[in-house]
């Protein structure tokens, strides 16, 4: 039984409070009604405005409600729209994204004629957008490129930004909605393609209304078999299992960053820049590489064992260990190490040092008492490279399959009633002005 009744009584007033319990929480707001006597209190705690929550890192938080995924950290089980893994694992991207946008698995027609309408956005891009990438060093990471490429894009779209044409376009309406998401989709995979080829230093491929969002999105940024110039069958069948697993994971940094930035009613193209932002930092998206590259630098398996005793004393940062909803074995991890199978990825010293951090770290009881298992960012890196893309490119190639949820949530955050984010802080200055203290002179 998740609802019923919290009985709180508090020590400060001897009142005492009944709070309703929804779905296993409480509502915030609820303990605003939690009020003590706020004289000779610190004006800063904000007493007499009653009782506020304190949750650093919002690690026990709830900020929406959602039928998307489900994560079962016990069980170890991932569930999508009531879909397991198990039962997406022959989807292809557009049946993803009509599954967790719309709510529904498409049928074969639904499929294609999203797969065309994407193909064809894809095409229309402004020149703009090649002129701004094509200014980045080809050396330059790959997310800087992206962010100037999207803000570029949307320069040529005044239509699409609210606040330039007097305020809302989107909430509340459910066509210009979905108009975006699918513009939004399309941008993103067609500046990854410029910055892709421009990084590897050959011509644009433009998209083909033939080919589905992952296959042209491997042609435009040049990860095509030489001999064939076409993506190889087996690695882009790879990826797109890969967009299966990361399809979605609640409330991650990239989706809340997203709904952060558009809850000022922002167009999501704007929200998806921040959430790019957010998504680049190495705790992130940016685990992967920030990961692979901390592993190279270990230098092979004799040197782990030094390594781990650094990690234990906190002098180094293991990437790719651990994670906030899996206590247990991360679901994800299964189909990752079956792909590095698949791919017939060779064993070189990076990935042999890895099974060796995983082999150490998985008997060793500072990992085991913290419930540290390696999670998806921790084997991805040698799929991706195998692939195709390099280091720099994890970020993005991640973001390219968690898009899907990212927009899913944004259609959610549309057709329910706004709620700009504006949380609170606990003060721990001054209340009154500080007569001792002067302004220096300008003089």
């Amino acid at each position: 039984m998740s609802d019923g009744t919290l009985f709180v009584e508090d020590s400060r007033s001897g009142k005492k409070y009944e709070i309703p319990i929804r779905h296993n929480t409480v509502l915030a707001t609820d303990l605003k009604r939690i009020k003590a006597s706020s004289t000779a209190a610190n004006r800063a705690d904000k007493v007499a405005d009653g009782l506020r929550l304190y949750d650093p890192g919002l690690e026990n938080t709830t900020v929406v409600e959602t039928s998307m995924t489900y994560a079962d950290a016990d069980r170890g089980l991932l569930m999508f729209r009531g879909y397991a893994l198990e039962q997406l694992w022959e989807s292809e991207f557009e049946d993803m994204l009509h599954l967790m946008v719309w709510g529904k698995y498409p049928t074969p027609s639904q499929s294609a004629s999203l797969r065309k309408d994407l193909a064809s956005l894809m095409g229309d891009i402004p020149k703009t957008v090649f002129e701004v990438i094509e200014k980045f060093p080809r050396d330059c990471p790959p997310m800087p490129m992206l962010v100037a490429g999207l803000a570029a894009y949307l320069s040529d779209d005044l239509d699409s930004i609210p606040t330039f044409n007097g305020g809302n376009i989107f909430h509340g309406n459910v066509e210009k909605t979905d108009e975006a998401i699918l513009k939004t989709v399309a941008a993103f995979a067609s500046v990854v393609g410029i910055a892709g080829s421009h990084r590897r230093g050959i011509a644009f491929t433009p998209p083909s209304l033939d080919k589905g969002y992952l296959d042209n999105l491997f042609k435009m940024m040049g990860i095509v078999d030489p001999t064939t110039n076409k993506p190889s069958p087996e690695k882009l069948d790879c990826f797109r299992r890969f967009t299966i697993i990361n399809t979605d994971h609640g409330m991650a940094l990239s989706a809340f960053a997203h709904l952060v930035a558009t809850s000022a009613l922002a167009d999501p193209i704007s929200g998806l820049i921040g959430s790019l932002v957010a998504a680049y930092g190495p705790l992130h998206f940016g685990a992967p590489e920030a990961a692979y590259k901390t592993i190279k630098s270990i230098g092979g398996p004799q040197n782990v064992p030094s390594f781990l005793d650094e990690v234990k004393s906190g002098k180094r940062r293991l990437f790719g260990y651990g994670h906030r909803t899996y206590r247990t074995v991360d679901p994800r991890l299964a189909p990752i190490k079956s792909a590095l199978q698949t791919l017939n990825v060779e064993t070189d010293i990076p990935l042999e040092t890895a099974y060796e951090i995983d082999r150490l770290a998985s008997n060793d009881d500072y990992f085991l008492k913290r419930g540290l298992h390696a999670n998806a960012d921790f084997y991805t890196p040698y799929c991706f490279i195998k692939i195709g893309f390099h280091p720099e490119e994890f970020p993005i190639a991640m973001f390219a399959q968690r898009i899907i949820g990212i927009m899913a949530h944004w259609r959610e955050a549309m057709l329910r009633k706004v709620k700009l984010f504006r949380p609170t802080h606990i003060y721990t200055g001054e209340t009154e002005p500080v007569e001792h203290i002067k302004i220096p002179s300008k003089l």
